[in-house]
């Protein structure tokens, strides 16, 4: 994957979790540039500021965003547990043949309701 593309996928994980640490208007603005696709000039006449204005608000809001992951780490904590999901999703399937089926039926139930997360109880 092209690093810009995986810059800018992290950028909008990160945004997910941690909006709520942004300012109405850095959110306004990253919203409108990152998810929108509006151009910065699009941005800055919505938000009633300058272009170079704009670009702050969305760099503040991107800087705000790296810095808050660097030291919380949810997003980093979230993508190694979804790894070892997988990596234990692959275990059950290929020992399925030796593992006896309650047992893997049990385990296999548990990393689905892993899935659902705390929406599903």
């Amino acid at each position: 994957m092209d690093e810009q593309i995986r810059q800018r996928f992290l950028l909008l994980e990160l945004f997910d979790i941690y909006e709520p640490m942004l300012t109405r208007k850095q959110s306004e603005a990253f919203r409108l540039h990152f998810l929108d696709d509006w151009s910065l000039s699009e941005v800055a006449e919505r938000l009633e500021v300058t272009r170079q204005g704009a670009h702050d608000l969305v760099q503040r809001a991107r800087e705000r965003l790296l810095e808050t992951e660097k030291l919380l780490g949810f997003a980093g904590r979230e993508a190694f547990w979804e790894k070892r999901m997988n990596d234990l999703r692959s275990w059950a399937e290929r020992f399925s043949g030796v593992i006896p089926a309650d047992a893997g039926k049990i385990f296999m139930d548990l990393l689905q309701d892993d899935d659902r997360g705390i929406e599903g109880n």
